[in-house]
């Protein structure tokens, strides 16, 4: 590979960074973790019977009611919304430079999609960067439109998980048949998962993961999941086009009526959202169309205001470095979950409930947050990011911030 030249769409760093991106992103990663406990723990893939077995059961209701309400799908839409910022920022900086956009997003697309893939089959089978890699490609038609277009494409986006759930328009289990030829070819049964991913050898869970994919893939299908991540894509592209996140200051009183009916209205409406979760009725489709976004929102807004207050540069050390490895964090939380919950670590997976993995999800992202920090104190970017930025590029990107070249 070459040194990246000085007419390429180099990797945002120094002072090009958005600070505050780097916050949020880095603070929703927490909320992913705990999101995605339920997942990599393998509680999720346990019976009724199972659960009450388990010597934390009476708490553990209180404290997946608790995570239903204020975590789950909050941080995975902030997540999705930063995504479509970042594409913003990157037409901008491609224009800038003279380049073609088009060939140089799905490059990058392509080699996300290439390591959500790797992610889903060798670590968490629930791996959502392939989704982003395809939604992130369905942006490019939108580059040239107007703000009215890309919020009612939007709006159109955000409401056809709810058609698909009232309507059900595809019923679940329409794409599972490859999973289940595959189930079939390797011995596997659905009853059976738990045992094989908490104690099984690394081939098993390895083609067991790959299985399994396109269970996920059913879900994210026949949930409309797709749409929604599409949805929160094109916010993003709204925010990030007219650089709504550089000018918060100025942006005080609109950042408190948002922080307030944000929270006034998603937090009854979440809670309605984790008394009807498990009955998939037609309730529950609508509390989760219409409150998960006014929540996030509140979320966001809220630390908007810190950020413009006093807290602007406690929130930058603990957060930020966190944020900008997000991609390493993200697969590093599965790969420290695979070394505790399956057969080739500790193999604790389906012992636990949301007692005891959701402070564990906090222990491991207080990990992250040193980590990172340590990370970057030597080196540009993550590992992943590195990697990442050098595939999209074909280029050799200097690691360690000494061989940082000097700019023109």
């Amino acid at each position: 590979m070459e040194p990246v030249s000085g007419r390429s769409v180099e990797p945002t760093a120094g002072p090009e960074r958005y600070e505050f991106l780097d916050v949020l992103r880095g603070l929703a990663l927490a909320g992913i973790v705990l999101a995605n406990m339920i997942s990599l723990s393998l509680y999720l893939y346990l019976s009724e019977s199972e659960r009450a077995s388990l010597s934390t059961a009476s708490t553990d209701r209180v404290f997946d009611f608790l995570e239903l309400v204020l975590i789950e799908s909050k941080f995975y839409t902030i997540f999705s919304v930063l995504f479509g910022i970042g594409f913003s920022i990157l037409i901008t900086r491609a224009e800038a430079k003279g380049m073609v956009f088009r060939r140089f997003f799905l490059r990058r697309a392509l080699f996300l999609y290439l390591i959500g893939l790797a992610h889903g089959v060798l670590l968490w089978h629930n791996d959502i960067l392939q989704s982003y890699a395809i939604c992130g490609v369905l942006l490019l038609p939108f580059v040239r439109t107007t703000d009215r277009t890309v919020l009612g494409a939007a709006t159109v986006a955000l409401i056809i998980p709810l058609v698909f759930s009232l309507w059900d328009v595809l019923p679940r289990g329409t794409f599972l048949g490859p999973r289940e030829l595959l189930f079939e070819r390797f011995g596997f049964t659905p009853e059976a998962r738990v045992a094989i991913w908490s104690a099984g050898s690394l081939r098993d869970i390895v083609l067991l993961n790959a299985s399994s994919w396109f269970g996920q893939f059913d879900y994210v299908m026949t949930s409309g999941m797709i749409f929604k991540i599409y949805g929160c894509f094109l916010l993003g592209l709204y925010i990030g086009r007219n650089e709504l996140h550089k000018h918060l200051s100025r942006l005080t009183p609109q950042l408190r009526r948002v922080a307030v009916l944000g929270i006034t209205i998603g937090l009854p409406l979440n809670v309605l959202y984790a008394w009807t979760f498990e009955s998939e009725s037609p309730l529950h489709a609508v509390v989760s169309t219409v409150g998960i976004l006014p929540l996030s929102a509140g979320y966001v807004c809220l630390l908007a205001l810190l950020w413009t207050g006093t807290s602007r540069r406690l929130l930058v050390h603990t957060f930020a470095s966190v944020g900008r490895m997000a991609l390493t964090n993200y697969i590093g939380q599965s790969a420290i979950c695979m070394l505790i919950f399956r057969g080739v670590g500790l193999g604790l997976g389906g012992t636990m409930g949301p007692t005891l993995y959701l402070p564990l999800g906090i222990a491991i992202y207080l990990v992250q947050l040193a980590a990172s920090r340590a990370w970057l104190a030597r080196f540009q970017y993550g590992p992943l990011e590195w990697l990442w930025r050098m595939l999209t590029y074909g280029a050799a990107i200097p690691l360690r911030k000494a061989q940082r070249l000097s700019s023109t």
